[in-house]
């Protein structure tokens, strides 16, 4: 028993326990030899027994009160690998995972492969969906009691709050919760990994080099000053009735500079508007000189297309921009909880910011060594107003009224003539 106790503590025990050990040991023999006299071998035994166990507790709490220091404890704090661990053999037992996310297949391909290369025994299904499609999907599936899917990543900022708000979040709290910052999680049920810029483009072939806008109040003194630059129906637009995205990046728009973008949405509505709900088709549109410029897209994949085609031109406002967060979190319906677990620790973990890092196309809250420009450092130092979508933060609240949506889409459409 003292033996056993000895190696549960690192602290070695002073003289004076030894002493207080042999003194009790000794109590506890001559104890016995006495009981031993006793005409009943029973309640000798039973004694004896009884002693025995008295004199030991009292030099276990004798010894571990005197040993351990004031406020010391024997609990040791799991390392990540120990935690993860019982999460790994679960996720093997699984081996599978279903993604539906709005990160586009060019982007999300680094990141899917090194997390394929360290958890091999993973069938990873990534379907690619615009962010009502998304939406509409999971809860279409969910109401079926369908399989569906165990992680969401969505740029549609206000359908992944009201799918969390609605008990569709399943909480996990990472193992390295306290070192993310708070911008990149949302209590235990969402998390961050990164943001998308939200800006204009323009075609370098079809707009002089010396008009090329640099801010929003460039482009709306374009659209304006030099309407002659425009054929009909060369203003590319998002719909922001079917793209939750564009509804959510408008509406901060409007919110963080409201004359400036009525003005801009009633330039371009008077030469004429098509509308898309994805920035793919607005970039295609800019490259084919069907459109001369974008009112506003995801500007993260403008950048990677621009530095492959010259025909495409890319800017950070320097007077407005609107960061979106990229939400990912386990649904509750999930089918294997322990690998989208696995695959939320990986996109934080060191190796999978660095597979992020290649898609050389998100924000980054330190340096960019790809793009200066994405990065939050960069934003917070060039952009005179820089709008970040959080929930909770108050105007993703309001966007969420149902009054609130119809009432700014109607006044959307009125600016573009189509209402």
């Amino acid at each position: 028993m003292v033996d056993g106790i000895t190696h549960m503590t690192s602290t070695r025990p002073n003289k004076g326990i030894y002493i207080v050990m042999i003194v009790v040991i000794a109590v506890a023999a001559i104890a016995g030899f006495l009981a031993g006299q006793s005409a009943t071998t029973g309640a000798t035994q039973t004694q004896t027994l009884t002693i025995w166990r008295t004199v030991t507790h009292a030099v276990t709490q004798t010894y571990i009160v005197t040993a351990q220091k004031p406020g010391e404890t024997t609990t040791r704090t799991p390392s990540p690998e120990e935690l993860l661990a019982p999460i790994i053999d679960a996720a093997r037992r699984e081996g599978k995972l279903i993604i539906y996310s709005t990160v586009d297949r060019p982007s999300a391909q680094p990141l899917l492969e090194a997390f394929k290369a360290k958890y091999p025994f993973i069938d990873l299904q990534y379907v690619e969906l615009n962010s009502v499609q998304l939406y509409n999907r999971y809860v279409s599936e969910r109401a079926a009691g369908a399989a569906t899917a165990d992680i969401l990543w969505s740029s549609g900022a206000d359908l992944q709050y009201l799918l969390i708000q609605n008990g569709s979040a399943q909480p996990y709290r990472v193992t390295k919760y306290d070192a993310i910052p708070d911008v990149a999680k949302y209590r235990d049920l969402a998390y961050i990994p990164f943001y998308g810029l939200v800006a204009p483009i323009y075609s370098t072939e079809k707009i002089p080099k010396d008009l090329a806008p640099k801010s929003y109040s460039d482009m709306l003194k374009l659209l304006t000053e030099r309407k002659d630059l425009f054929p009909p129906r060369s203003v590319a637009t998002f719909n922001i009735e079917g793209s939750a995205f564009a509804l959510t990046f408008t509406y901060y728009l409007y919110k963080g500079d409201p004359d400036l973008i009525q003005k801009i949405y009633t330039a371009a509505g008077s030469i004429g508007v098509v509308m898309q709900t994805a920035t793919g088709p607005q970039i295609e549109m800019i490259k084919t000189g069907q459109a001369l410029i974008s009112t506003g897209l995801f500007a993260n994949y403008a950048f990677r297309e621009a530095t492959n085609d010259s025909r495409v031109g890319v800017f950070v406002p320097s007077d407005l921009a609107v960061l979106m967060p990229i939400t990912i979190f386990i649904t509750k319906e999930a089918r294997n909880p322990n690998a989208a677990k696995l695959f939320i620790e990986f996109l934080f973990s060191d190796e999978g910011q660095r597979a992020l890092a290649q898609t050389n196309n998100v924000i980054v809250m330190g340096d960019n060594p790809y793009y200066p420009q994405l990065s939050l450092k960069y934003l917070q130092a060039n952009v005179r107003k820089l709008m970040i979508v959080r929930f909770g933060d108050g105007v993703i609240d309001e966007l969420m009224k149902p009054e609130t949506r119809s009432s700014f889409i109607a006044m959307w459409k009125k600016w573009l003539g189509i209402g």
